[in-house]
């Protein structure tokens, strides 16, 4: 059983889990991808551009795989409790990207209290199961 289910109060129940969307590894991946292409080149220059790509791209990697690590809970655990009728507002952020792709920003506040949450896969989904628990 997971944090969440096996902290529900009585009567509570999970209506929707939002997820981080695999779009976090695109940006490493392209780096990586470069750091291969100007390896090929014979010159000098091109030697430390694609070394400096293959470092770039590996750090990136390691970052957003621990991202996709915490924020799931394996090493550590950030829980959010959305109380529905103290919820102010939610905002949703998606760039032509994300749209295109299924991803965006959410922004909840909640009693003066701002949340960011990046990379969620469908928000839209998101903003609407909370609109429907709220009413």
């Amino acid at each position: 059983m997971s944090y969440i289910q096996n902290n529900l109060q009585a009567g509570e129940e999970i209506k929707y889990k939002a997820d981080i969307h695999w779009y976090i590894f695109a940006y490493p991946v392209i780096l990586l991808l470069l750091s291969v292409f100007f390896s090929s080149a014979q010159t000098g220059f091109f030697h430390y551009v694609s070394l400096f790509l293959l470092l770039s791209g590996l750090f990136q990697l390691i970052k957003r795989i621990l991202l996709k690590i915490l924020k799931s809970g394996i090493l550590s655990r950030d829980a959010l409790e959305l109380v529905l009728n103290k919820c102010e507002g939610i905002r949703i952020n998606q760039s032509l990207m994300g749209r295109m792709l299924g991803f965006g920003s959410i922004v909840v506040t909640t009693g003066g209290v701002t949340n960011k949450f990046d990379f969620i896969t469908n928000p839209i989904k998101f903003r609407n199961e909370i609109n429907a628990q709220i009413q």
